[in-house]
């Protein structure tokens, strides 16, 4: 059984720069990898254990320093790690950003079963990714899965659970799935693993290695893009009731309801 796990490197919340472009400038950033997508490569680990011959891919697009979450993945369990780099890639949107994943694994990783990723990234959140992926790839896909039943090279049993409602599918492989937290422990790497990890080479592929043109990539190759970037202001006004709490707080709420 062969497991894609699409992996991305985030910004530190604290260490957020921007282009001319309003584009995030990931250059020389403080990054870590995506919690969604550590969520996703926790699901692949389990199964790993799980079953016999299970081999774990993990896919990434971004600058040269998204191997250090490729490193950490490959430390955690994953047994072989691509990363696709080019400075044509930059400012690419959901749509070019899953043009560039799906080029890749339709050339490098075509024979998998299962590709997981996070349901969202933490600085972006367009959720938009894994479903544009599946029909790149023209391939069905759940979103957000909460709990995971049983998973093998011909199907996949999952929970999906959307504000209070949960429902349970079964879908045949090769399948997209996309995860929320809690769907699996999470494994912590020890010395030893990063220390195999150490002697698995990263793969690297850049635009000439995949079959795109350079304008359906990066800027030139996204239908969208941001039209202001800002960091949101937070203003607390609050007012301390010690003395009939309810009654005030209701008085309150009656006042803006009137507005």
């Amino acid at each position: 059984m062969n497991i894609i796990v699409c992996i991305k490197q985030v910004p530190d919340v604290d260490d957020i720069k921007w282009t001319k472009e309003n584009n995030l400038d990931r250059t020389n950033m403080l990054s870590k990898i995506n919690p969604y997508d550590e969520y996703a490569l926790d699901v692949a680990i389990n199964i790993k254990s799980k079953f016999k011959n299970v081999k774990i891919t993990v896919i990434s697009m971004g600058p040269n320093q998204a191997k250090e979450v490729l490193n950490y993945a490959l430390a955690k369990g994953a047994d072989r790690a691509i990363l696709l780099s080019d400075k044509a890639f930059a400012g690419s949107d959901t749509l070019a950003t899953s043009k560039i994943l799906a080029c890749a694994i339709q050339k490098y990783c075509s024979d998998f079963n299962l590709i997981l990723t996070g349901q969202l990234a933490v600085d972006g959140d367009t959720q938009q990714v894994p479903l544009s992926l599946a029909q790149l790839l023209k391939i069905p896909e759940i979103t957000n899965v909460n709990e995971f039943y049983n998973a093998d090279k011909d199907m996949a049993i999952v929970s999906q659970k959307i504000g209070l409602t949960t429902n349970v599918f079964e879908i045949k492989t090769p399948c997209i799935i996309a995860v929320k937290e809690n769907c699996a422990e999470n494994y912590i790497p020890k010395i030893d693993d990063y220390i195999r990890a150490q002697n698995i080479q990263i793969e690297e592929y850049n635009l000439d290695n995949i079959d795109l043109a350079k304008d359906e990539v990066g800027i030139i190759g996204s239908p969208t893009m941001v039209y202001k970037a800002f960091r949101p202001e937070i203003n607390k006004n609050t007012k301390e009731i010690k003395e009939n709490i309810a009654k005030t707080i209701l008085d309150f709420i009656l006042k803006v309801d009137k507005k």
